[in-house]
């Protein structure tokens, strides 16, 4: 009677310690992908960080590229045609070097068509002027360019758009 009890006591015990085993094996399992999932998380914060790093950067050179316009510009309206020539070369090399350089770092220039309903998603309506050549709320002016960098609007373009002419 006793070697009875003592195997199911024993039996019951191996049950126990099966169960506790599972037990173990499910939460070391969960603590794993959790392990796994945070690691992939992690790496991409880290992937958008990289990505916009340079986004201070890329700000300031934008600038640069828009004092270029400017020089471009008042050159443009130079009287001298031989100096304005040779500086407009020089200015228009360097400004594309420069324009190169931050593609390649993922900077795009936003494009936009007067006469077009502008995308207030990387438009910004900053005058309305009032016309009769464009239908009203399309765009007539573009005043300063605007920039995604990496997929990100960093600076949105700058246009007038048409009123109706009273």
């Amino acid at each position: 009677m006793e070697e009875k009890q003592t195997s199911k006591e024993e039996t019951k015990e191996l049950t126990k310690l099966k169960e506790e085993k599972n037990k173990y094996l499910t939460d070391w399992q969960k603590a794993r992908a959790e392990l796994i999932n945070y690691k992939k998380d992690e790496e991409n914060r880290l992937r958008g960080v990289i990505k916009f790093a340079n986004e201070r950067l890329i700000k300031e050179l934008i600038a640069v590229l828009d004092s270029f316009d400017l020089a471009m510009q008042s050159l443009e309206n130079s009287d001298d045609e031989t100096a304005k020539e040779k500086y407009l070369k020089g200015i228009y090399l360097i400004r594309n070097q420069l324009e190169d350089l931050m593609k390649k770092e993922g900077l795009e220039e936003i494009k936009v068509e007067k006469g077009k309903i502008p995308d207030l998603a990387c438009e910004e309506i900053i005058s309305e002027i009032e016309t009769s050549e464009f239908l009203p709320g399309s765009v007539i002016e573009i005043f300063q360019r605007g920039y995604i960098f990496n997929g990100k609007v960093i600076r949105p373009v700058r246009v007038a758009v048409a009123k109706i002419k009273n």
